[in-house]
This record gives C-alpha cells, sequence and structure tokens, in this order.
C-alpha cells in the first residue's frame, strides 16, 4: 500500500453533517473515483463515514471536522498524517499508528523510560516526521477497546492520551519477569488474534541462541564450544582448558560473569557485578566449586571457552553490530562499535565501564590496511549471518539484534552472544536533534510490517 504524507487540517463545516474535503491535488494522487460521495475513512480499529467534496488546492490536504477527528481519536490541531486510499474497499486510511510497549515510571516531571528515553525521542520525532503516530505505553489492563492509553511526545515532553490502538508494536521491555507475566501472555495473544504484529517477541537466553546457532553448519567455526553449567562439566572443562567463562543463561550488561583461570597452585576466580570485579584464588577444586554455588544457587548458567582476544593494553575488546529487519525481512547493520574493557577487567561493557572506539581504530593496533577492511567486512557478514539464523528460527517476530563478536590473537574471528533488546548508547547517542540510523530503521520496519499485514488481509 502506497503511503503520502498529507496535511490534515481541521475545520469546522458550515453543513448539518461533518464533511471530508479533499484536495483535487490528492484525490488525483489516491485516484478517487471521480462519482464518490461518501468515504469511509480509517486509522487502526476507528472508522467513520462522511459526505466528501474535493476542493482547489495543488498540495495534498484533507480538510476534517474536529467531531470527525475526535472519532478516529486524533489530534484535533493541524498535523501531517501518511494516507493511503484501499480501492477495494473504498476506504481512506489514517496511520500508520505504532506503539512502543515498555515499563513507564511516573515521576513528578513527566515519565522515566529508563535507558531508552532518549531513544524513543528519536523514535516519536522521526515518526512525526515522515507522518506517522508513535506513542509509548505500558501492558494495559484492558484491551478489547479500539483505543490504548498511551504518551505521545509533544513539545518537549510526553503527554498522556487516549488513543488508537497500535497496528504494529515493538516490544522493549526491559524485564525477563515482565514477559512471563500472565497480562503480557494474554494480551500478545489477543494481538496474534487480531493479527497485529508485535517484535521483538520474547528474550531469548544465551543457550538457546547457542543451540540455534549450532544448527547452523556455516556458523559453527565461529563459536566457542559452550555447555550447560553443572559441577561435572565444570571439572572437565578444567581439565580442558586453562580459563573458562560461567555465564548466566538470562544476564545482561556483563554482570554476574565469572572468569576462571588454571593456576599452578589452583584456581583464580573473577567475578563481574555492576559495581566492581572481585578476584579471588582457591588451592582446589572443592572450593572453587563452593564458592561458586554460593553465587550461583539455583540459577542457570553456561560455561564457555576461554578466548585469547585481541587487546588494547591488555584490556579485552569485542565488537558490537547492531543489525535491523527492512523490507522483505532483509538484514542490515546500522551501526558497529568496538569495546575495550576497564583495565583490569574481562568485560568489556559500557556499564561495566568499558570504553567505545570505532571498529576501525580496534583493528588498527594490530593490523594493517588490507587485513584490516578484509576483518571489517568478515566481521560483518558473520553479523548478519546470525541476525539472519536467529531471526528465521526463533518464534515469533525479531526486528533488531545487537550481535557480540571477537577476534582472537590469530585473526579468528569468534560469536559471544546475541541480545534481543540490545542497549540504545552503543550507536553514538546524538548530541543534536539528529535520528540515528537505528531509530530509522525501526520505523520504517514497523510500516512494512503493517504494509504486509494490509496485503494479507485483502
Amino acid at each position: 500500500m502506497n503511503f503520502h504524507i498529507v496535511r490534515v487540517v481541521p475545520f469546522e463545516s458550515m453543513h448539518s453533517v461533518p464533511i471530508i474535503q479533499v484536495s483535487e491535488a490528492l484525490a488525483k494522487k489516491l485516484k478517487l473515483p471521480r462519482d464518490i460521495t461518501l468515504l469511509e475513512l480509517q486509522c487502526s480499529r476507528n472508522t467513520i463515514s462522511a459526505p466528501v467534496v474535493c476542493i482547489k488546492g495543488e498540495d495534498f490536504t484533507i480538510r476534517l471536522d474536529p467531531s470527525i477527528l475526535h472519532s478516529l481519536l486524533l489530534f484535533e490541531e493541524e498535523k501531517n498524517y501518511l494516507i493511503s486510499f484501499d480501492h477495494a474497499n473504498q476506504k481512506l486510511v489514517i496511520g500508520p499508528v505504532i506503539g512502543l510497549l515498555t515499563e513507564i515510571t511516573l515521576k513528578e516531571e513527566g515519565i522515566d523510560l529508563k535507558s531508552i528515553h532518549e531513544y524513543c525521542q528519536e523514535l516519536a520525532n522521526y515518526s512525526d516526521e515522515i507522518g506517522a503516530i508513535f506513542y509509548v505505553f505500558s501492558i494495559p489492563d484492558q484491551w478489547a477497546a479500539p483505543s490504548i492509553e498511551g504518551y505521545f511526545y509533544e513539545n518537549d515532553s510526553w503527554k498522556r492520551y487516549t488513543l488508537p490502538f497500535p497496528q504494529v508494536i515493538h516490544n522493549r521491555l526491559h524485564k525477563r519477569t515482565n514477559e512471563r507475566r500472565q497480562m503480557f501472555q494474554d494480551f500478545t495473544q489477543a494481538l496474534q488474534e487480531w493479527k497485529i504484529p508485535y517484535f521483538n517477541d520474547h528474550f531469548l537466553d544465551k543457550w538457546t541462541v547457542y543451540k540455534q546457532l549450532q544448527e547452523a553448519e556455516h556458523l559453527q567455526p565461529f563459536l566457542p564450544e559452550t555447555a550447560l553449567y553443572s559441577k561435572e562439566s565444570l571439572m572437565s572443562w578444567l581439565d580442558k582448558y586453562s580459563t573458562i567463562f560461567i555465564k548466566p543463561i538470562n544476564g545482561s550488561q556483563g554482570k554476574q560473569i565469572f572468569k576462571v583461570c588454571k593456576m599452578p597452585d589452583g584456581f583464580a576466580l573473577s567475578y563481574s557485578s555492576i559495581q566492581q570485579e572481585v578476584s579471588s584464588t582457591y588451592s582446589t577444586f572443592a572450593e572453587l566449586y563452593k564458592r561458586l554455588s554460593s553465587h550461583i544457587k539455583k540459577k542457570h548458567y553456561i560455561i564457555q571457552q576461554g578466548l585469547d582476544l585481541l587487546d588494547l593494553d591488555g584490556r579485552p575488546v569485542d565488537f558490537r553490530y547492531l543489525c535491523h529487519r527492512g523490507e522483505n525481512h532483509r538484514w542490515r547493520v546500522t551501526s558497529s562499535v568496538a569495546r575495550a574493557s576497564k583495565a583490569g577487567y574481562f568485560v568489556s561493557n559500557l556499564a561495566q565501564g568499558g570504553e567505545m572506539l570505532t571498529v576501525s581504530k580496534a583493528l588498527r593496533t594490530r593490523y594493517e590496511r588490507e587485513e584490516l577492511l578484509h576483518l571489517r567486512q568478515h566481521l560483518k557478514e558473520i553479523a548478519l549471518e546470525v541476525a539472519d539464523v536467529v531471526g528465521m528460527v526463533s518464534e515469533g517476530i525479531y526486528g533488531e539484534l545487537g550481535i557480540d563478536l571477537a577476534i582472537d590473537h590469530t585473526g579468528r574471528p569468534w560469536i559471544i552472544e546475541v541480545n534481543t533488546k540490545p542497549s540504545k548508547n552503543l550507536d553514538s547517542t546524538p548530541s543534536s536533534p539528529t535520528v540515528r540510523p537505528s531509530a530509522k530503521a525501526i520505523i520504517l520496519y514497523c510500516l512494512y510490517l503493517i504494509d504486509e499485514t494490509i496485503k494479507e488481509a485483502k
């Protein structure tokens, strides 16, 4: 369906019933039937019919009575909207309506969207620029009505409104526990029944992703050996490797990761938390296992082989590739950065004090230009392959993935991790109103999903 940016102007009709006025230029562009006298207007799940007349005008303009705007839950002020004409049903469609689902904290000065606050502003600004309706909302108590309570960004602040029900939803819940709540399960079930697409479907744990990638033969050479944590696997792995990592299946931000190194007189254990990194030594395996057990308890962890990674002055380096889907669900890289750990730390996450730098700058410390270009292209290709596999085999729709890669001292790339809710602090948060490519990619993918849903409904 072809969308056109149209200026929608409220006006008080002098007629006894509200009417729709369409500029001649727009009527021609939309190929409205010349003899049309009654037009159905639709915005998401809200519709209204009214008489329609053409008015002189070379720009794309629709003039609507405030009562029509009110019925469609649109703002009763002049705005640009994306509009299309459904010839099969003789219907003018206003929208699209995009909702971002996340946790919302109410504060005196407004709402707090945690780590994605500025990012949501970018999404809102870009949507306003192209004529899409974008807002943020939390899991509603009721969702049978054709409207929803959400927050719309205007005049540099988020304001609460009753808004049209979203036609596509981007899941940016921060907590796995919220995805496990019955309310979320019921809500997403209703979305599926109504054929309203939503992405990213749910958090994927490290073990699930590892098994998915292991099935892809062409990616197996880049996967560190990985197993579920147990006393037996820990013992056998310490016989096999001099260094291993123990990671929580559902961890994030580099928290609660253990590094175990074999030493001549025992084992060295390092542990990462959000505040600090703690190291200690143990003379026997029993002592080591007892200490690990006090941390791990009943949580699920994986064991991963230690890698001798590229470093900057002894600080391990990894690479984050942010990948987005577009038309025909094809993946592309929208940003890439390198991360060097804080001095003395073994995790590179920015939340742990890591340093962000360009991929080329990180590679330049070890490689000449020709090899640098080859490695950079190779990393990009692996990231796209990983995104393609995970997006293809995972249940639900995924439109955005953060792929963490690394390079060892022999120049061999490794797949470290896949993030289904990637951080928004890694693709150069703008200091100006500029909208990042990652934000544009999300909105454009939303438009694509809506368009595909409309086509399937015909």
